[in-house]
C-alpha cells in the first residue's frame, strides 16, 4: 500500500474516533473522504439552529419595506428598479409562511408594494396570492408600469393611479423582465384558451402573439440586450434535464442546447450568457472547470471565460465588472459574496446567516435573488432575518467598487 493511501486510512480513522467521541456528522465526514459532492439535494436545510444575538447592523445595508412581514424582490439578475431610478416595487407576504408544507411552492396571500428609491411613501398596489419563491415575478415594463404575476395570472397596473391597465390575462406567467414595452409570456399549468408556449404581449397595442408552440413547461424568459433572441429554460418530453433554449425574436432559429443548462444562466451581452457549471453543464469538464462558479459561454454552447466564485443565484453588474451570489442551494451557513470579474477569492462576504429551512425548505424557498441597481452602485437581495422570516433589503457599494463609466 502506498505511503499517500495509508495517510489517508489514518486521517479517516481518526476522524471516526473524534465523530464517536464529539457528535460529529459521520456520514459528512466519510463523504468528504471520497469524491466531490456534485448533488443539488438540499442536505442541511433541516437542521434546527438556535438564533444567536443580531450583528452589529451593517450602515451599508438598508431594510426596504416598513412591515415586518416576509418581504421579497422578483426574479434573480432583475433590478427592483425603475428605468428612472425613482422607485422600488417588492412583494409583501402578510401571513406566517407553512415552512412545514409539502408542496415545493406553496401559495400565500400576497401584495404588490410600490414605495420611492430610498425606502419612503410606501403604497400597496394590488392583493393576490403567490408563492414567495420570485415574489410576485414583479418588474417594471417602463418608469409607470409594472408587470406581476398573482395565482398564474399577469397583470399589468400602472404605478401611479392602481389601476389595471392589461389582465387578467389568465393562464400566463411573465418573464424576467419588458423591454421597449412589450413582455414576454409563457403558458402556466393552468388550461388556457391559446396554444401552449412562448408569447409576447406589447402594451402600445394591447395584443398578444405566439412566439414558439411548446407543449412543455417553459420558465425563465429573457430578452438579450439587443431585444432580438430569447434565451429559456424547458424540458423537453421524456426526459428530466432541464435545458436551455434560445429562439429568435420572430420564432425563427429555434435551438436547444445539448446537457443541462448552466444554473440560473442569464444573458452577459447579444452574443453570450452566464451561468453556475455543474458537472453535467454543457462543456463542463470536472478535470478543467470548477464545479458551483461562474462561467460565459458564447451562443454555439461553449466557455468562453471564468467570471468569478462559488454561487447559485448570481447577478452581474450591467458593464461586466462585479458578480454576487450566494452559496449553494443547502448550504448552512448560506454566504453571500461580492467578486470582482475573474477572481475565484470574493471582494467581500456582504452576510452570512444559518437560516436554511427558510431559505431552502419546501414551503419557504425564500431564495436571495440578487440584483445590481441601474447605476451599478447598489445591490439588491432578499435575506432571512429569523427562521420564519425574510426581508428584502438593499445595500451600498460606495468604496468597495469603482463607479459605472
Amino acid at each position: 500500500m502506498s505511503e499517500t493511501k495509508i495517510m489517508k486510512r489514518k486521517i479517516l480513522i481518526i476522524g471516526l474516533v473524534l465523530a464517536l467521541g464529539g457528535g460529529l456528522n459521520i456520514r459528512a465526514l466519510m463523504a468528504s473522504a471520497g469524491k466531490p459532492d456534485l448533488d443539488v439535494t438540499p442536505r442541511d436545510a433541516d437542521v434546527e439552529v438556535k438564533e444567536k444575538p443580531a450583528l452589529k447592523p451593517d450602515p451599508r445595508e438598508q431594510k426596504i419595506p416598513m412591515s415586518d412581514a416576509v418581504s421579497t424582490w422578483g426574479y434573480y439578475g432583475v433590478p427592483p428598479e425603475s428605468p428612472d431610478r425613482k422607485r422600488l416595487c417588492y412583494a409583501l407576504f402578510p401571513k406566517p409562511i407553512d415552512l412545514k408544507s409539502k408542496e415545493k411552492y406553496d401559495v400565500n396571500p400576497a401584495r404588490l408594494w410600490v414605495c420611492n428609491i430610498d425606502g419612503t411613501g410606501h403604497r400597496m398596489l394590488f392583493e393576490g396570492k403567490s408563492p414567495v419563491h420570485n415574489g410576485m415575478e414583479q418588474s417594471w415594463v417602463d418608469n409607470k408600469r409594472i408587470v406581476f404575476c398573482s395565482d398564474e395570472t399577469t397583470y399589468i397596473i400602472n404605478a401611479d393611479t392602481g389601476k389595471i391597465e392589461y389582465g387578467p390575462l389568465k393562464g400566463f406567467d411573465p418573464g424576467h423582465y419588458a423591454r421597449d414595452g412589450k413582455v414576454l409570456l409563457r403558458t402556466s399549468r393552468k388550461a388556457v384558451p391559446k396554444k401552449r408556449g412562448l408569447y409576447e404581449f406589447d402594451i402600445a397595442t394591447g395584443k398578444m402573439r405566439l412566439v414558439m408552440a411548446h407543449s412543455k413547461k417553459i420558465s425563465h424568459m429573457q430578452y438579450s440586450p439587443d431585444g432580438q433572441k430569447i434565451l429559456f429554460k424547458v424540458q423537453l418530453s421524456g426526459s428530466r434535464t432541464k435545458r436551455l433554449g434560445m429562439v429568435n425574436i420572430d420564432g425563427s432559429s429555434q435551438k436547444i442546447f445539448p446537457g443541462r443548462k448552466p444554473m440560473h444562466f442569464q444573458w452577459f451581452d447579444d452574443q453570450s450568457f452566464f451561468g453556475y457549471a455543474l458537472h453535467d453543464v454543457m462543456g463542463v469538464s470536472l478535470k478543467k472547470y470548477r464545479i458551483r462558479e461562474l462561467y460565459r459561454w458564447d451562443l454555439d454552447g461553449k466557455i468562453v471565460e471564468y467570471l468569478a466564485g462559488y454561487g447559485c443565484h448570481g447577478a452581474t453588474r450591467k458593464d461586466g465588472k462585479y458578480y454576487v451570489g450566494e452559496s449553494w442551494y443547502g448550504s448552512n451557513p448560506i454566504k453571500f459574496k461580492l467578486y470582482a470579474r475573474g477572481n475565484h477569492n470574493p471582494l467581500r462576504t456582504i452576510f452570512s446567516h444559518r437560516f436554511a429551512g427558510v431559505t431552502w425548505r419546501n414551503g419557504g424557498r425564500h431564495h436571495v435573488n440578487p440584483s445590481f441597481s441601474r447605476d451599478g452602485m447598489r445591490i439588491y437581495y432578499t435575506k432571512a432575518v429569523n427562521k420564519n422570516t425574510t426581508h428584502a433589503f438593499s445595500y451600498g457599494l460606495t468604496g468597495l467598487v469603482s463607479p459605472m463609466k
